[in-house]
């Protein structure tokens, strides 16, 4: 009777072994114990029976038997929460706070807050250059107002210098409210991205009919 349980037992743990799928090599990933022990790991190898890796949290060379692991999930970018299971959560770039840093990086990154700029900059162009020629007509005007041509009366000066700044100097003003009303926007979307956000968990398991995993939100 003996015999026969220590098969029986052995027969299961060979089964339940055999679900369990170990890679010849893994750059880097996460690996459960039959523990429940959770290890960060990369640089993995495995041969005869032997599991060996980087722990990333301690920077040592560690190794465990095929037969003391009970899951190995392969993933670049995953990062383990310790909990009654096992959580993996893919890594995501800090949230920026400060404005400036926020205008960088959407400076660098974010097409609408280009476009904005870019029309803000050329509104800027537009309101100088405006205002630039209603200045050099308007002196011109009075320069001539000043002269006196063959039969004795003041010369008139032209408008059009006039009116070509202002109609400049009016578009830029509107291009400029346009571009940073675009801007501010992608502030403000950048600002509130993370509001309603789905933002489910994952937990790999192993319940003995195989290694699968769940989410929970």
């Amino acid at each position: 009777m003996k015999k026969n349980l220590t098969l029986f037992l052995t027969v299961v743990s060979i089964a339940a072994y055999s679900q369990i799928s170990i890679p010849a090599t893994s750059s880097k990933g996460v690996i459960v114990t039959q523990n429940n022990d959770t290890i960060v790991y990369k640089d993995l190898r495995y041969e005869k029976g032997k599991v060996t890796y980087k722990n990333v949290q301690t920077e040592a060379e560690e190794f465990l038997y095929d037969n003391s692991v009970k899951s190995i999930e392969e993933n670049e970018n995953a990062t383990v929460v310790q909990n009654s299971a096992s959580v993996l959560n893919t890594q995501q770039p800090d949230k920026l706070i400060s404005i400036k840093d926020i205008k960088n990086h959407l400076k660098e990154n974010d097409v609408k807050y280009k476009r904005g700029k870019s029309l803000n900059d050329v509104g800027t162009v537009f309101v100088i250059g405006g205002g630039a020629a209603f200045m050099i007509g308007g002196i011109s005007n009075l320069s001539k107002t000043n002269e006196i041509n063959n039969g004795g009366e003041s010369k008139k000066g032209s408008s059009t210098p006039l009116i070509i700044g202002l109609v400049a100097a009016g578009a830029g003003v509107v291009m400029k409210i346009a571009g940073h009303s675009q801007m501010k926007n992608s502030i403000n979307n950048y600002q509130n991205a993370d509001t309603g956000k789905f933002n489910p968990n994952y937990y790999v398991v192993n319940d003995g009919n195989g290694v699968g995993m769940i989410m929970k939100f």
